[in-house]
């Protein structure tokens, strides 16, 4: 499958029902394309351990900058919406309430409101102030 049919429709789709539904039902696909894109790069440096311990904390290292610490506040956010989405989603459909979807959309979105406030709480210090890295690099 091409990655430009993964889009096929939606600017048609958006035009046509410019609800939160459907701003909901495309955020979830672009979040599973960039969680997609993640699990290549994470393969990419978990791959280099077989080419030896150096070649790996070479690899490893080249990841491990403030710039990649930054990105992972962006992957956590994006994992935490496609799973709060993708459990509403879930829900929606096991227990038949899609005439409340819009206040379980409402739910959702307070509840990924809730995880990305805890989430920068806990790592803003972690990126923009001293940390250490196992094995004691950087």
């Amino acid at each position: 499958m091409k990655i430009r049919y993964a889009f096929k429709g939606t600017k048609e789709e958006i035009k046509l029902n410019p609800n939160v539904g459907t701003l909901s039902w495309f955020l979830h696909r672009v979040t599973g394309l960039l969680l997609l894109f993640y699990l290549f790069t994470h393969m990419w440096v978990l791959g280099s351990a077989n080419s030896g311990s150096e070649a790996f904390n070479a690899r490893l290292q080249s990841v491990q900058t403030p710039l990649f610490h930054f990105l992972e506040i962006g992957l956590i956010m994006v994992i935490f919406y496609h799973m709060v989405n993708g459990i509403s989603i879930t829900i929606m459909d096991f227990a038949d309430i899609s005439r409340k979807h819009k206040t379980l959309v409402a739910i959702s979105v307070a509840v990924f409101a809730i995880l990305a406030i805890i989430t920068l709480a806990v790592l803003i210090p972690r990126v923009f102030g001293a940390h250490s890295v196992p094995g004691g690099h950087l």
